[in-house]
């Protein structure tokens, strides 16, 4: 009986918990020819080998640029969110706060 996949491990090695990755579901392989399905990557990785799969493919930048490079249906995440998705978040919850304030300064002027 095979032992499932624990966070920390891949394959008898060490992996950092601290380090975001990413596991292509085999009902998707198909589509990323070269890429071990059912295997754990750094996040980092996987990112790099789909954008090398799709160099060849004609997508526009405006294209690339909307959507995710790892699609959320095709890949199972694991780990900590990268320090480039933690600011964005942070962002984001400045922008709101902006927002929320901008609206309560309109309603009592």
């Amino acid at each position: 009986m095979s032992e499932p996949h624990r966070a920390g491990v891949q394959r008898g090695r060490r992996v950092r918990a601290d380090v975001r990755q990413a596991l292509l579901r085999s009902g998707f392989a198909h589509l990323y020819p070269g890429i071990p399905p059912e295997e754990w990557q750094p996040a980092a990785v996987m990112t790099d080998m789909v954008v090398a799969l799709r160099s060849g493919a004609p997508q526009t930048t405006a294209q690339q640029s909307r959507h995710r490079v790892l699609d959320d249906r095709h890949f199972v995440f694991r780990g900590r969110l990268s320090a480039g998705a933690q600011d964005d978040q942070r962002r984001s919850r400045l922008e709101d706060r902006r927002d929320r304030r901008s609206g309560a300064d309109s309603e009592t002027a």
